[in-house]
């Protein structure tokens, strides 16, 4: 299953949808009303002039939930920690329509600059682009004592079966993932303002990395809330309640995700 999203910064949904159907593209709507199934199409769907202008980014479904539950609003301030190749940071700035003000922080610099075409190529202004790891980055920005409206964690991971079909995932990979995945979700909640809202996603289909992520940081801190999601909203894709009360989960075939949100108290 093939997904674009339409970068509404540029252009109409309505508008690059006639634009492409007139090129011989089939696309079907989705509950998103800027985001299309691809169900035909006699060319590759990134290597349109449309996508090189910036009117639309190929993206999974499942990986547009993430900053719709965060719902950053226009002035907000946003932290998006681990943000190539830019997808959702992108999604993110279209939310906020091109206001207010997004940190996105990327460990690699090869994948940094996939962030910085992205963000460049679909006419992002509101966006900061830091290249470090964030456990260190942590540290400067405490010391400065700047703390985060909103902040969109989705953490590295294992990954998943449709992403990647060569996927060979061990216990310790898993169990290295985990660790990483608490260390940087503290980190997170650490940056977050009171009040503020956070949240955590993966591709990862493995509990570890995703319920028992959420379990840890509930029953280790005082400081941390779960904000319950249902899937009502989402029409369309095969997206169930997760295994851990007010958390969601996206099933095949669509591609898997988690996604939970929590609060700062």
């Amino acid at each position: 299953m093939k997904f674009i999203r339409v970068n509404t910064l540029k252009i109409d949904p309505k508008t690059l949808k006639n634009r492409l159907e007139r090129k011989g593209v089939v696309l079907k709507e989705t509950f998103l009303d800027y985001a299309f199934e691809v169900k035909e199409s006699p060319f590759s769907i990134g290597s349109t002039p449309e996508y090189l202008f910036g009117y639309y980014i190929p993206q999974s479904i499942s990986s547009m939930i993430p900053p719709i539950v965060l719902n950053p609003k226009e002035d907000d301030f946003v932290l998006d920690m681990c943000s190539a190749p830019g997808g959702k940071t992108t999604h993110l700035a279209q939310i906020m329509n091109n206001n207010g003000c997004i940190v996105a922080v990327e460990i690699s610099k090869t994948r940094t600059k996939a962030l910085k075409s992205n963000i460049n190529r679909m006419g992002v202004l509101n966006t900061i682009i830091i290249n470090k790891d964030m456990r260190k980055y942590k540290e400067d920005l405490l010391k400065k004592k700047i703390q985060f409206d909103k902040i969109l964690l989705d953490a590295p991971c294992t990954g998943n079966e449709i992403k990647d079909k060569h996927r060979n995932v061990s216990k310790e990979d898993i169990k290295y993932c985990s660790l990483r995945q608490k260390e940087l979700l503290n980190i997170a909640l650490d940056l977050l303002k009171k009040g503020g809202e956070l949240v955590y996603s993966t591709c990862s289909i493995e509990v570890e990395e995703n319920e028992e992520v959420i379990r840890h940081v509930l029953n280790n801190r005082n400081d941390v809330e779960l904000v319950y999601l249902t899937p009502d909203k989402f029409l369309g894709i095969n997206i169930k309640k997760g295994y851990l009360d007010g958390t969601l989960r996206v099933f095949p075939p669509n591609e898997p995700f988690f996604i939970a949100k929590l609060r700062k108290i």
